[in-house]
């Protein structure tokens, strides 16, 4: 982004184009379908289109989205690996481009979300467990079987995630 000569304020940052607003919904709508907030697949889809990397106020001008969800969004991709920081010399503020190996976005992804989830619902069905020994009887014996299928479930796919982790080496 330019800058003009008196002030460090970037140029207005242009409107996004046809191609740039499909690829955004493609991630938009992965994003979506993983449970992440909509900003996220939005901030991803821009700076995957961009030649350069991008700051946070060509951000929020180019998705007119509010700094604290650009801000929200970038920390996250940057947590998962999706997003790669670059100084520039004179510049105050960072600068942000997309990690394109969307390996390493499936293996952050891995890390950061499923591994964790799997690691709680371990503790939450444990809970429930618990919980499900002072109920009644009949409640007890059914609420211990949707909790067993559920740990059964939860196990296979605790089994898959080396696998999905192979796939993507």
């Amino acid at each position: 982004m330019s800058k003009t000569n008196d002030t460090n304020e970037e140029s207005p940052a242009p409107a996004l184009e046809a191609w740039e607003l499909a690829v955004v919904d493609v991630f938009v709508r992965a994003a979506d379908m993983f449970g992440m907030r909509r900003s996220v697949g939005m901030v991803y889809g821009a700076l995957y289109c961009a030649r350069e990397p991008i700051s946070t106020q060509a951000l929020q001008d180019r998705l007119a989205l509010s700094r604290g969800a650009v801000v929200e969004a970038l920390q996250f991709l940057r947590r998962l690996g999706a997003v790669r920081v670059h100084l520039k010399i004179g510049e105050r503020r960072d600068f942000f481009s997309a990690e394109t190996d969307l390996k390493k976005f499936a293996r952050g992804f891995l890390k950061e979300i499923l591994e964790p989830a799997l690691e709680k619902a371990e503790i939450r069905l444990e809970q429930a467990r618990d919980s499900a020994g002072t109920a009644s009887a009949a409640t007890s014996d059914f609420a211990r079987s949707r909790i067993d299928e559920l740990a059964r479930r939860k196990a296979r796919f605790a089994e898959i995630l080396p696998l999905l982790e192979n796939l993507l080496d």
